[in-house]
């Protein structure tokens, strides 16, 4: 557990349990008062955990300013004291501040709090999160592209932000002010609740997904208006309720089916000489090539046509998801197509269960090969460390950067290491590279960089080159990447 993580599960226990205790020795309008002062402190707790410690200075300096002037000057200069907190927060005339604590502070107490995933699935939450990265690639590809998408996903972002601490501060200052809490304050709470999800989802994954939120967003207030309003009569209360409760709850079943439909597969495709068969391994799996998770392999093959198989692959993957193992290739002979995919230890069920899935897919025959891979070699062996594979992945990057429109020259980066200093000084002479570490075993890690056009057959042949020299002289190769 990090520090900070540490330090703000210890902070906002500590706030709850006083609020607690507080609710048995305080009058009404006083408990209202302390909710309100703890919830805005658990706000900041939250800022420090996921934007760090030079954030919250800033806008803890930002929010002292805006209570101390809100209780300070009349009631009456309230909306327009609110209305330049609010610019405040969002224009940061203390930016050059924030800057140079971010540069004065430890890395801990300044970079962006991720939340880990813990669990028998670690690796194929990570996983998903990667599916889900590249399945959003085409509205982050509009940033690249379009400037007009770029400037109107930048302003909305910081719009949803103003209307979010507007809200904020006009809901603080209305308890504050009358020591109660509304049934318009709880409205105002849930919606600036539901603005800042908003916010969070555009600025991640962009207006599709930001949308999604909106539509279930809006049946709890509707509920919430049909409940408390004295306007409308019972009769229509027990009419509109359950049909609005229903339709919500139908909404919500589907967006969660679709949750789960949403799947993407990014194929580094090549054909393997020596196998004679096409292959397709997934590059949303490569960086959990190592992992310790999924160490059972279900190795699937059926006789159908590729055709006929990639029309079913994407079921194969929603079934996949729904029952959390990954599909880490497949491949093709002409006759037979083949499926790999790893399980974590104890889901032995699932791999007979996928078989059968399989064989209702595809109304065939399915055959099964399992084994254990608790060393990790197979993928590698396999896929990972195949030249074919290596200049698929260089070509795959390359064509991202097409697609982003990044054009002409690009850096070709390979990791590398070897066990003897003769046949790496070899290696740096034909390919100048860095030396990035040197360990007791003897084991020399270098970095190759190389500058080359962004043309398909002038990557393939520097890539294979590489790997050829690097064959040559006893080398090993670790990862590839490509910059421009």
């Amino acid at each position: 557990m990090s520090r900070r993580l540490l330090i703000a599960l210890t902070i906002a226990s500590s706030i709850i349990v006083s609020m607690v205790i507080a609710s048995y020795f305080l009058q009404s309008d006083e408990q209202t008062i302390y909710l309100l002062v703890s919830v805005l402190f658990l706000l900041y707790v939250a800022l420090y955990l996921f934007g760090g410690l030079a954030k919250l200075i800033v806008f803890f300096i930002y929010g002292v300013l805006i209570a101390i002037t809100l209780a300070l000057f009349d009631t009456r200069f309230s909306l327009a004291i609110i209305f330049i907190g609010t610019l405040l927060f969002v224009l940061n005339p203390l930016a050059d501040f924030e800057n140079y604590l971010n540069k004065t502070l430890d890395d801990e107490d300044i970079e962006p709090f991720k939340v880990p995933w813990y669990g028998k699935f670690e690796t194929f939450y990570a996983y998903r999160k990667e599916m889900k990265s590249h399945y959003h690639l085409p509205q982050v590809r509009k940033l690249y592209t379009n400037k007009w998408y770029q400037k109107a996903r930048t302003i909305s972002v910081f719009g949803l932000f103003a209307i979010d601490i507007f809200m904020l501060i006009f809901v603080a200052n209305d308890i504050a002010i009358f020591r109660s809490i509304t049934p318009n304050n709880a409205l105002v709470i849930y919606f600036i609740t539901i603005v800042f999800i908003m916010m969070i989802l555009l600025h991640k994954k962009g207006f599709t997904t930001m949308m999604r939120v909106v539509r279930l967003s809006v049946f709890l207030p509707i509920i919430f208006i049909l409940a408390v309003t004295d306007d409308i009569s019972t009769t229509y209360k027990w009419i509109f309720l359950p049909v609005v409760i229903i339709f919500g709850v139908t909404m919500g079943i589907v967006e969660l089916i679709r949750y789960y439909m949403r799947v993407s597969y990014n194929a580094y495709q090549y054909y393997d000489q020596d196998r004679q068969e096409l292959v397709f391994a997934n590059a949303l799996f490569e960086p959990l090539v190592y992992n310790e998770h999924t160490t059972e392999i279900g190795h699937y093959g059926m006789e159908v046509s590729l055709e006929t198989f990639q029309s079913h692959l994407s079921e194969i993957l929603i079934y996949a998801n729904l029952h959390r193992f990954i599909i880490t290739a497949y491949t093709h002979n002409k006759k037979y197509a083949y499926i790999y995919a790893e399980f974590h230890k104890s889901q032995h069920q699932r791999i007979l269960k996928f078989q059968t899935f399989l064989e209702g897919a595809f109304k065939t025959h399915v055959g099964l090969r399992q084994f254990s891979d608790l060393n990790r070699k197979f993928y590698e062996n396999t896929f990972f460390h195949n030249p074919d594979y290596i200049v698929a992945r260089a070509l795959n990057l390359a064509h991202l950067l097409n697609e982003l429109e990044i054009r002409g020259e690009v850096i070709i980066s390979l990791m590398v290491y070897f066990k003897d200093k003769d046949h790496a000084r070899t290696y740096v002479k034909a390919y100048p590279s860095r030396e990035l570490d040197y360990d007791e075993a003897g084991v020399i890690t270098l970095q190759t960089n190389v500058r080359v056009r962004n043309l398909d057959y002038i990557i393939e042949n520097t890539v294979r080159d590489i790997l050829l020299e690097l064959k040559m002289n006893q080398g090993t190769y670790v990862r590839i990447m490509l910059y421009y």
